[in-house]
């Protein structure tokens, strides 16, 4: 990879907010090395609620040194109305399968955010495709999906993988000026991406799902 200033940083478009097709991704600075990558994705505050499904996991544990306060409960009740949760967590990785028969979208209060991260060997393929149709089925609306490079537990970039701009301007930042068949690695990731295939394709993939109503 070629060397740059932006190794040790987030891609991070402003949240949920449509970019011109000319803009490039705003690169954030992420002190502290790759440990922060879930709070530079969240922006958690002091006295936040949340819950993992599944069970406790080390992915998510850099939000507990921001004060966000994690429900202990071992089951979840879905309340009638909306629920009182800033953010759902459900870390799929390692074998870790997706919670059945929990509607999501009502343990949420209005903003709040269910975020699921899965990895796979090779590329996420179809497990990546139900995860955005269970999040659609769920009712959500507002979906944004991430890359992490090179992986989530050891992350140098986030990538923001619904704008082609920054899947591309990552490709220039990862690829460079390298042999041949780098290149052609990269043109083959652009054609992909030009077909919406690009997010399926990849190692992992996070995504955010934002209750808005």
């Amino acid at each position: 990879m070629a060397e740059s200033s932006s190794i040790n940083s987030v891609i991070q478009l402003p949240a949920l907010t449509p970019q011109p097709a000319s803009a490039p991704p705003r690169v954030v600075p992420q002190p502290g090395g790759a440990g922060p990558l879930w709070r530079s994705l969240l922006f958690p505050v002091r006295g936040q609620r949340a819950v993992e499904l599944g069970g406790a996991t080390d992915l998510f544990a850099s939000l507990r040194d921001v004060g966000v306060r994690f429900d202990r409960r071992t089951g979840v009740t879905e309340p009638a109305g909306v629920g009182d949760f800033d953010l759902v967590l459900e870390d799929l990785t390692r074998g870790r399968l997706p919670a059945r028969g929990v509607r999501v979208r009502r343990l949420l209060s209005r903003g709040g955010r269910w975020v699921m991260a899965l990895e796979a060997r090779r590329c996420v393929g179809l497990a990546g495709r139900k995860l955005l149709r269970r999040a659609r089925k769920d009712g959500f609306v507002t979906i944004e999906t991430f890359y992490a490079y090179p992986s989530l537990r050891a992350p140098r970039m986030l990538v923001p993988l619904d704008s082609p701009e920054a899947f591309r301007y990552f490709l220039r930042l990862a690829v460079g000026v390298r042999a041949p068949r780098y290149r052609a690695l990269a043109l083959g990731a652009n054609i992909l991406c030009s077909l919406g295939l690009h997010r399926l394709l990849l190692s992992n993939l996070i995504v955010v799902a934002r209750r808005t109503a």
